[in-house]
Order: structure tokens, then C-alpha cells, then sequence
């Protein structure tokens, strides 16, 4: 019988194995199939500001780190396997900069319990210096042949769909989106679509930059179409839903699960169109429509008068957005073709899926990455004391992106990465004439820009400020466009922007690259422009060594006062016995205007070497004339004023060299230039203590004056220098 047992077995094991052959054979060619490819990408970055947080120029995350020295080093794997014809696997294990140094020297060591991680002080036992590797980017993709093109379960990059509503996560986390997606088409594709579940990020997809507690289940729903009708005409819609939900608090019976509430919700849709009129003619427009509404009692009511930090507006909020694009290419068959755009994103728009870098939503070039920070030195809060500037005197080294969002991310980027600002509020047109003729490249911009936040006391005269629904973040002063702020109380602001781009090949060697540009900003801003919404009734503030009686509040509506934000000077005497106001009493309309004359040139030519190696060298000239208020206005009390002018220079040394797949390139920057302040008068000039010399680094008895938060503003000469660099190697295998 046993026997007979084994003969049976080993009959279907031959059959089995006789069956597997072609299958077998078969597989050489159609089986699963494993590629696993990678790049090292090592960065060196050498500065004068001495800073070693992390192996980044800039992030405004706390606790994060930002640097300007040190070496690192990342590692990607890439991990492609192709399964059968309709399966696809896809992921990244990547390892991050952030604090691993070389001199961390493996990671080894450190505080513990690691708390106030920075510079890899914490070694081994954080996971931003303990050279850590992360899963990431991991995808299924089904391509089943029936019912849909396509089906993608899990990381994602979302770049198919809409900046304006769902947009490309920035590039240093490009594929950390997690998402259920379809796409399809019909009609001999003449009809595509897109369907999403994107899961919200926890770290900022919110009011307040959260998603609240419960966030497992919160979620973004997306949809896209487009109808090609024919080569002239194609109409496209797109729609989204985000929804955060909390555990509801008030459902105490367990027995049957746990009921949950919204805590933020936000819809989205739009409607596009595209003509195209053969080759020299395409216009396109959209409009979108959006949904705001934050509840009040699990996400913050207001932001508590001219500050706040959320990614979204608190409160209830609809609005529209508006876009029309058209491109004439060389009508005249002379090479002279034109872009023109007319814009408006509503100052109530909100889209918190929408890209947040790396998705310029407007023509204009915008404001410089070269002032990105309220005062003279890019420094947020530099009245204060221990606040130094992070991305350093030099800014960012290139004009900037716009996006629709106020939840703009410039985090974890170095100098030579281009810088994105909020565009939420802007409307205007933009015309690009661009010239081409033979080596000769011509481009220009003239943009026309005004504000769908001009308004009063935030638009309701009714309220206080201090019960506004809308973020100041580091609200509107300095030289240039503080990059996440779209909202400050009083605005009555116009721009208007000028730019001329020009590049030539000299037919000299192997031919010089040439290139320069200029660009001009004339930019206005009266801000608070009605004598109802100063802070105290004329005469106040009498002068001549009198306090100010700070009885005569001025209402402009019952019961609400700007006397909160702009309070009157004591009367002080100085070192040297002269007595008055600490600072001018705001007093008169114009004491908060702000007018912007900024003008830069560059000039540079670049040569390529050898087959290799390209170097290019450029100068550039900034220069700023600037009002933006008085020690009145003293620019929100939290900056350092910028009022006066300001003359900048920077010389920047670029070079590449490409050695059979490992790539090289440096970038090296000389930054100098000098700032004359000029803050009006009507008050005493105060100067500096041994105090106030150790907590500022400005000389003993160097002349300034102290605001109303007890911040100093130098009065005298700054001179600034930074220099910079950057380099990296970059191998793929």
C-alpha cells in the first residue's frame, strides 16, 4: 500500500514538473522582474554665519536646525519590479541630511533622552543625526486591461492633478503622499479622468498646521476630467473634498463605537477650457470656486489681532479664483512672440491640497528671493534679542514662485534654490514679450498688480482685530514680500513690475554665453489710509515733555480700537538729558505707508570649457529706496524696521562637471552691501547701554531707540558681508 502511495506521488510530481517547463521557459522572458537602482548625493556647504543646525540654509519648522557648514551624505534606493504585465511594484528607501554630519562620525553617541536635537547633538538616539533609512515613495500600480486604465495604491507625488487644488508636494518629499487613485479614459481617450483618496498629512493639512488628534481617517477626495473634443478645443473640471474629523467628545455611549465630528473641511472645484488656434495662437482659462470652514472650538477661532500661524484660514470663508492665459507665437514671423495673463485669486481662497513650491501658478516673476524676510537682514524678529537671520543677509538667489496657498513651504532649502511666496490676493496682468534671433534671446515682463486684500480693519469695521479670522504670519513690512504673508489689517497696496531678460552666444572659442537682466518694482502701500481707524484722538499726544493721556481712545466703531496694536510712547530722558517720546505717537494716516523703489542688475558670461565642465560667473546690484513707515507704524512691532536705503551686491561663481554618471556642482556667493535707515522723526534718540550693545551686537553708545515691545531698531550705518558656498556630488548606479 505504501508503495503504491509513492508511485502515485511521484507520478504528480511529474506531471507538475512536466506542466512548470513551459511556464518555466516561460518566465526568462515575462516573469517578475526585480531592478533595483540608487544615487549617493553628497553636499558641502561652508558659510560665514557659522551656523551648524543642520545640513540646510533654512527651515522655519522648530526644533528642525538650519545651517550653513558641514558635510553629508544621502542614499536612495530605487526598487522597481514589474510582476506580470498588469502588476508594478514601486519604492524608495532613502536616508535624509538633516543633522548627519561627517563629524557625527556613524551617528554614535549623543544626549540622551535626546531632547533639543540640533547640530546631531543627539547622536545615535535621534533619528535626525543617527543616519536613519526611511521607507518611502512605495506604490502598487494594477493595469488590469478592463474598466480603467490604471489603479495606484499608495505613495504618489500628485502631479497629474491641478496646483490650484491638488498640487505637487515639494521635491524633498515628493512622493511622501499616500493615495487610492484611478485613472481612465473613454472615447478613443478623447475623455480621461482621474479619481483620488488622498490621506491628508497630519504635520500641516489643517488649521494651526495640524490635523487635529484623530487623524487616521482624514482624508482628501479628488476628481479630474478632461474632453478633448478635437485639436482646437478642450474643457476640463476638476474637484476636491478635504475632510478632518475628530472623535466627538459628547458621544459617551462606547457600547456602540464612537461617533465623529468635523473639525475642518474644505471643497474645492474649477472649471478650465483651452482653445488652440494652431500653432500661434492658445488661450486658456479657469476659474475655481472654494470652501472653507475650520470649527471653532476644536481649531482655533481667530488668531488674536496682527499675528498667527496656520496653513488655513479659521472660521467660515468662500471665495473665487480667476486665471486667463493666452501665447501668441511669432504672429508677425519676425520671432517676436507674447504671453499675456490676467489673474485674480480671491483673498479667501483656500485649497489646503494645493502646491506649496515648485508650481508657479503666475506669469510675473515676482518679487527677489534676495529680501525674503521683513528686516534688512532677513532676520524674522531681529528687534529681539538671540534672533539672527537664517538664509543670512544674501536671501535666496533668484526670483521667486508663486502659489495659492498661504501654507507656502521654503523648508529645508539651501541658497540656491529658488524661493516660493503666496500669491492669495494678488490680481492683476502680466505681458512677456520674448525675442529670439539667431543667438540673440530678448525677454521682458510688465506686470500690473493690485490686491483683493486692500481693505480696512480686515475688511469689517465692525470687528475687532483682535477677532480676525486671518494668519498674519510675519505679516507685511520690509524690502521685499515676506514669502507666506498675504494678510495684514489696514492695506490699500499696487504694484507695478518691470523686467528685461537678455542672453547672447559671442561666436568666439567654442562661443561665450552672455546674459543680463534688469528688473524694476514701484510698489505702494498706504495701509491704514482712513483718520477713523488711528488709535487716539488728535492731541493725545501734546509734545513737548507732556505724557500722552491714553484716555482719548479713538473707536472706529463701538467698542473697537487699533489703540491695542499701536499704543503711545512714554516720555523718557536719554544719556545725554534730552527728553520726549520714545517713539512718534501714531498719529497721522501716514505714518504706516509704505512706498518701494527697488531696481537690480545682473550682469554674467558662462563658458564651456570642455565637454564636462560649464562655469559661468555673474554680478548682481540691488538697490532698495525705501519708506515703510515710521517709529509710529515701527513695522508691526516685531521687525526690524527697514526704512532708508539699501545697496546690495553679490557675486556668484557657478560650475558644473559631468564624469561618466557622477555629476558635480558648486555654487559660491559674495554678498555685501550697506543699509541707511532713515525712520522719520518726532522722537528722542536713545543710545545703546553695555545691555543692550551685549544682546544686539551694536557698539556701546551707538544710537537707536527701544519700541513697544522693548525691541531695538539701530539708527546707524549697517555695513553686512556673507559669503557662501555650496557643492555636491551626485552618482547614480
Amino acid at each position: 500500500m505504501k508503495n503504491r502511495k509513492n508511485v502515485v506521488r511521484g507520478a504528480c510530481a511529474l506531471t507538475v514538473a512536466v506542466g512548470l517547463i513551459p511556464g518555466a521557459a516561460m518566465a526568462q522572458d515575462s516573469g517578475p522582474k526585480l531592478t533595483i537602482g540608487g544615487t549617493t548625493y553628497t553636499k558641502y556647504l561652508w558659510g560665514t554665519q557659522r551656523d551648524q543646525g543642520a545640513l540646510y540654509n533654512f527651515t522655519t519648522v522648530p526644533g528642525e536646525g538650519y545651517g550653513d557648514n558641514g558635510i553629508g551624505t544621502e542614499l536612495e534606493l530605487l526598487l522597481n519590479a514589474k510582476i506580470s504585465p498588469q502588476v508594478e511594484v514601486n519604492g524608495r528607501i532613502h536616508s535624509r541630511f538633516n543633522q548627519n554630519f561627517w563629524t557625527n562620525f556613524g551617528g554614535f553617541g549623543g544626549r540622551n533622552p535626546p531632547t533639543n536635537c540640533t547640530a546631531g547633538d543627539c547622536g545615535e538616539f535621534d533619528p535626525r543625526s543617527n543616519q536613519y533609512i526611511k521607507l518611502r515613495g512605495m506604490s502598487v500600480t494594477l493595469r488590469p486591461g478592463y474598466l480603467i486604465d490604471s489603479a495606484l495604491i499608495g505613495a504618489t507625488d500628485l502631479g497629474q492633478f491641478d496646483p490650484f487644488v491638488i498640487g505637487r508636494v515639494r521635491y524633498i518629499d515628493r512622493d511622501n503622499a499616500a493615495a487610492i487613485m484611478l485613472q481612465g479614459s473613454n472615447f478613443d481617450r478623447k475623455l480621461t479622468w482621474d479619481a483620488a483618496r488622498i490621506s491628508l498629512p497630519r504635520l500641516w493639512a489643517g488649521p494651526n498646521f495640524s490635523t487635529g488628534a484623530f487623524h487616521a481617517r482624514d482624508a482628501a477626495y479628488g476628481f479630474q476630467a478632461k474632453y478633448t473634443a478635437s485639436e482646437l478645443f478642450d474643457v476640463g473640471g476638476i474637484f476636491q473634498y478635504a475632510n478632518d474629523q475628530e472623535v466627538n467628545t459628547e458621544d459617551t455611549n462606547f457600547d456602540d463605537g464612537r461617533d465623529l465630528t468635523p473639525r475642518y473641511r474644505n471643497g474645492v472645484g474649477g472649471l478650465k477650457a483651452g482653445l488652440h488656434m494652431g500653432s500661434w495662437l492658445d488661450v486658456r482659462g479657469a476659474v475655481y470656486s472654494s470652501y472653507s470652514n475650520a470649527d471653532p472650538v476644536l481649531s482655533p477661532a481667530n488668531f488674536g489681532g496682527i499675528g498667527g500661524y496656520s496653513a488655513v484660514l479659521a472660521g467660515h470663508h468662500t471665495d473665487q479664483t480667476y486665471m486667463l492665459n493666452a501665447s501668441l507665437n511669432d504672429p508677425l514671423d519676425v520671432g517676436l512672440s507674447f504671453n499675456f495673463q490676467l489673474f485674480s485669486i480671491g483673498a479667501d481662497y483656500v485649497a489646503v491640497m494645493a502646491s506649496r513650491r515648485e508650481a508657479d501658478v503666475l506669469l510675473t516673476e515676482g518679487h527677489d528671493g534676495s529680501f525674503a524676510f521683513p528686516g534688512p537682514s532677513n532676520a524674522a524678529y531681529g528687534i529681539y534679542k538671540g534672533n539672527p537671520t537664517r538664509i543670512g543677509y544674501g536671501g535666496w538667489t533668484s526670483e521667486a514662485q508663486q502659489v495659492a496657498t498661504i501654507n507656502v513651504d521654503n523648508d529645508f532649502t539651501d541658497f540656491d534654490e529658488p524661493m516660493a511666496e503666496t500669491a492669495i490676493g494678488w490680481k492683476g496682468v502680466t505681458a512677456n514679450p520674448v525675442y529670439t534671433n539667431g543667438a540673440l534671446e530678448l525677454g521682458g515682463e510688465y506686470s500690473f498688480i493690485t490686491y483683493n486684500t486692500n481693505w480696512q480693519a480686515y475688511g469689517n469695521d465692525q470687528e475687532s482685530l483682535n477677532n480676525t479670522t486671518y494668519p498674519g504670519t510675519e505679516l507685511d513690512s520690509g524690502v521685499g514680500h515676506n514669502f507666506r504673508t498675504a494678510y495684514q489689517p489696514f492695506q490699500d497696496k499696487k504694484t507695478h513690475l518691470v523686467a528685461l531678460r537678455a542672453k547672447y552666444v559671442v561666436d568666439v572659442l567654442k562661443g561665450i554665453d552672455v546674459f543680463g537682466k534688469f528688473k524694476y518694482i514701484h510698489e505702494t502701500d498706504k495701509r491704514l489710509n482712513d483718520p477713523r481707524f488711528l488709535p487716539f484722538q488728535s492731541g493725545a499726544c501734546a509734545g513737548g515733555g507732556v505724557a500722552c493721556d491714553n484716555t482719548l481712545v479713538n473707536e472706529y466703531s463701538a467698542g473697537n480700537s487699533t489703540s491695542g496694536v499701536y499704543s503711545n510712547p512714554s516720555v523718557i530722558t536719554n544719556s545725554q538729558g534730552e527728553t520726549g517720546y520714545q517713539f512718534k505717537p501714531f498719529d497721522n494716516i501716514g505714518d504706516d505707508d509704505r512706498l518701494l523703489d527697488y531696481t537690480t542688475f545682473t550682469a554674467g558670461a558662462g563658458y564651456q570649457f570642455t565637454d564636462d565642465l560649464y562655469v559661468s560667473a555673474s554680478y548682481s546690484k540691488f538697490f532698495a529706496d525705501l519708506l515703510d513707515g515710521n517709529t509710529a507704524f515701527q513695522a508691526y512691532n516685531n521687525h526690524e524696521m527697514a526704512s532708508g536705503k539699501h545697496n546690495k551686491n553679490q557675486v556668484l561663481v557657478k560650475a558644473r562637471y559631468i564624469l561618466s554618471g557622477v555629476e558635480f556642482g558648486l555654487e559660491g556667493q559674495y554678498a555685501f552691501g550697506t543699509f541707511r535707515p532713515d525712520f522719520g522723526d518726532g522722537f528722542v534718540v536713545q543710545y545703546a547701554d553695555d545691555t543692550i550693545a551685549a544682546d544686539h551686537g551694536v557698539a556701546v553708545g551707538s544710537r537707536g531707540f527701544t519700541n513697544r515691545n522693548g525691541g531695538w531698531n539701530s539708527l546707524e550705518e549697517r555695513n553686512f558681508e556673507q559669503m557662501r558656498v555650496k557643492a555636491f556630488m551626485k552618482a547614480q548606479f
